[in-house]
């Protein structure tokens, strides 16, 4: 398992496919994993990075609490360990939400920023009560509890509920432990508000979001707005996970994105 060395921790990643570099960041309690439905495609015309973030998956685990601003970090930092001057950036969820916070601070490091399920702020409402009742299960009764939680098992895209990845994605979600998920959903909660900073991001920046994914859905527009060069795509019939829940669509919505802004 290759590992790079990053802000004094082992990161680890997975390489795949020959091309342009291509860094893949994973959101919340996830890992590279999460990207399974796009690699085959992705590595046909990238050479694809997929990392763990700090304390996700096989990455070093230290104590917390983390931000978004400890993420953005690491990735510059994990860009810099394998020598990698430009890359195109994809995030899914918190993986988006650290792509913005690298846009804004480290444009001349991106290509071109592809954003899934991102929001450019903390989690607020109905959708902020979720990750505090997803951190009380954790805390009080564990990530096995928390993995066979109901209203949590019915945010996971059913192939990976049920089929041949589900063992697979309970094997990596229970690496994650009651203190890393604290420690994350510190970054999440503490998050500053960033529409105001969106205009410093200075690459073509292609936002996506399932139609059904209420809460991150409403920040479509604040980056159409705010953000230079963004396009935004509205994924039919699928949620938080739209490249899980409609691969098919969410590829050709990306092939879009990249015809348009070729390198």
């Amino acid at each position: 398992m290759p590992k790079a060395h990053v802000n004094g921790i082992d990161i680890h990643y997975i390489e795949r496919g020959e091309g342009t570099p291509l860094l893949a960041v994973h959101g919340f309690q996830n890992s590279h994993f999460s990207f399974t439905p796009l690699f085959d495609w992705l590595s046909k015309r990238f050479r694809v990075y997929a990392l763990d973030l700090r304390g996700h998956g096989d990455s070093d685990k230290p104590r917390g609490p983390y931000t978004i601003q400890t993420f953005a970090d690491d990735v510059v930092g994990f860009l810099d360990a394998l020598g990698i001057e430009r890359v195109d950036y994809l995030g899914h969820s918190m993986g988006g939400r650290t792509g913005t916070m690298v846009g804004i601070q480290h444009s001349e490091r991106l290509s071109r920023l592809m954003l899934s399920a991102s929001s450019a702020g903390p989690p607020s409402g109905a959708y902020g009560e979720m990750f505090e009742t997803h951190l009380q299960v954790a805390e009080s009764e564990g990530m096995e509890a928390l993995h066979e939680f109901k209203l949590r098992r019915d945010e996971v895209p059913e192939g990976l509920r049920e089929g041949p990845l589900a063992a697979e994605y309970r094997e990596n979600f229970l690496k994650n432990t009651p203190q890393t998920f604290a420690d994350t959903a510190h970054a999440l909660f503490t998050m500053p508000v960033l529409r105001d900073e969106l205009h410093k991001i200075s690459v073509p920046t292609w936002v996506c979001h399932g139609e059904n994914d209420a809460g991150p859905i409403d920040f479509s527009a604040v980056y159409a707005e705010h953000v230079p060069d963004c396009a935004t795509s509205i994924i039919p019939d699928a949620g938080h996970s739209s490249f899980w829940d409609q691969p098919e669509a969410f590829i050709a919505e990306m092939e879009k994105f990249l015809e348009k802004n070729p390198l």
